[in-house]
C-alpha cells in the first residue's frame, strides 16, 4: 500500500505559507465513507443539552460581547475556522452547568481560546499571547490554574463535534460545480462562526448548524437557483444525514435573521469589495 500526503506549497514571496499551515488534500475515502458520518452523527451534541444552572450575573449581551471579542482573536491570530466554533462550545458547557462571576467572564472566554488551540491548531496560542489581548487582566497564572478547573468541570471530555466537521460530507454530496465548493465552503465557514457569536444556536445539533449554514451560504451566492429552492436543497441535506426537518427549519429560518441584521449581502459586498 503507497500512502502518500499531498499538500500545495507556493514558494513566492507573497505567499501565505509562513502565517498558515499547509494542508492535505481532502480524502475522498472519509467524505464518501457512510461509517464516518454515522460516527460524526453519534458523538454529536448541542453545546447546551439541558441547562442546568441559571447564571445570576451574567447577562446574554455579556456572552455575545464576549464570544465577538473571541473571535476577533481567533482570526487576528489567523487560527483554524474550527478553533473559535470549539472555544464556544467549551464556553457554553461550562455555564450551562456552572456559575459564573462577571468579573472571571474574560478569563473563562481566554482559557476555552487557549484548550480549543490546543484540540484544532497546528500551532496552539500561547497563554502570554492570550494575556496581552486581554490587556494583561488576565495573567498566564490564572490562564493555567483555569485550564485545569475548565478541563475537569467538562470531564476532560474535549473532542467535541462541530458543525464545521459535516461541511465535506455536505459538500461532496450536493450537485456543485468543483469551482463553487470554495465559495460555499468558505461562506458556510463564516456562518458557523456567526451562529456561534448567539446563545439560541447552542440548542442545535452541530449537524443541523451545518446543513443550515450550507443552505445558507448556497442560497445567497445564488448557486443552484434554477435546480433548488432554499427548503429543497435543506431537504436533500436532511436526506443525507437523516436528520429532523422541523428542527433544520427553525435553525435556517434563525439563521436567516441572524444573517440579514449582521452581515452584508454578498451583492453588497461586491460593489464594496469587502470581504466576508
Amino acid at each position: 500500500m503507497e500512502l502518500l500526503c499531498h499538500e500545495h506549497v507556493d514558494l513566492d514571496s507573497s505567499s501565505e505559507v509562513k502565517s498558515r499551515p499547509l494542508r492535505a488534500f481532502r480524502d475522498a475515502v472519509l467524505t464518501q465513507d457512510s461509517r464516518v458520518r454515522q460516527n460524526l452523527l453519534s458523538s454529536e451534541r448541542p453545546n447546551i443539552i439541558k441547562p442546568g444552572t441559571e447564571q445570576t450575573d451574567v447577562l446574554p449581551y455579556m456572552r455575545r460581547i464576549l464570544t465577538g471579542w473571541m473571535l476577533q482573536v481567533c482570526e487576528d491570530q489567523k487560527c483554524e475556522e474550527e478553533v473559535f466554533p470549539l472555544a464556544v462550545h467549551y464556553l457554553d458547557r461550562y455555564m450551562s452547568q456552572n456559575p459564573v462571576r462577571k468579573c472571571h467572564l474574560q478569563l473563562l472566554g481566554t482559557v476555552c481560546m487557549f484548550l480549543a488551540s490546543k484540540l484544532r491548531e497546528s500551532v496552539p496560542l500561547s497563554a502570554a499571547k492570550l494575556c496581552v489581548y486581554t490587556d494583561h487582566a488576565v495573567t498566564v497564572p490564572e490562564i493555567l490554574d483555569w485550564e485545569v478547573l475548565v478541563v475537569s468541570r467538562l470531564n476532560w471530555d474535549l473532542a467535541s463535534v462541530l458543525p464545521s466537521d459535516f461541511l465535506e460530507l455536505l459538500l461532496q454530496a450536493l450537485p456543485l460545480k468543483a469551482q463553487n465548493h470554495a465559495a460555499v465552503r468558505r461562506h458556510a465557514h463564516s456562518y458557523i462562526a456567526l451562529s456561534a457569536t448567539e446563545l439560541k444556536f447552542s440548542l442545535f445539533t452541530p449537524s443541523a448548524v451545518a446543513c443550515s449554514c450550507v443552505t445558507a451560504a448556497v442560497v445567497r451566492l445564488n448557486i443552484q437557483k434554477d435546480t433548488f429552492t432554499a427548503d429543497g436543497l435543506l431537504q436533500l441535506l436532511r436526506n443525507i444525514l437523516d436528520l429532523d426537518m422541523t428542527s433544520l427549519r427553525e435553525c435556517l429560518s434563525a439563521l436567516d435573521e441572524t444573517i440579514d441584521l449582521t452581515l452584508p449581502s454578498p451583492a453588497e459586498l461586491q460593489g464594496q469589495d469587502v470581504p466576508l
